[in-house]
């Protein structure tokens, strides 16, 4: 039998915009686990206000403000300046501060 070998080279690069979406991705994911947590129901429509305390992960959210709306059921996404009633939300090796309630 005759063999022969292939050689594939791959492009490993992670460019700032697959990291923004990985960034986004891992927020949608976050924030489906806090509705599920919080004994949200399903098709309950929520409100989002983020405190804007990592300039990276409010750049993605603001990027990918459409996808992650329609993701979670949010009919607002807010980056703040200030949140008084907050809850503290581990992502990745970041605490993120944010509100969700039901809209």
């Amino acid at each position: 039998f005759p063999v022969t070998i292939s050689t594939v080279a791959l492009d490993i690069t992670v460019t700032e915009e697959l990291r923004q979406e990985g960034i986004a991705r891992e927020f949608v994911n976050r924030v489906q686990n806090f509705r599920k947590d919080s004994g949200f129901e399903v098709t309950d429509k929520i409100s989002i206000a983020l405190l804007d305390t990592h300039p990276e992960v409010s750049a993605s959210v603001s990027q990918f403000k459409a996808y992650i709306a329609q993701e979670v059921q949010a009919v607002a996404l807010d980056i703040v300046s200030e949140l008084p009633d907050s809850v503290a939300v581990e992502m990745e090796d970041l605490t993120l501060q944010w509100q969700i309630v039901v809209a």
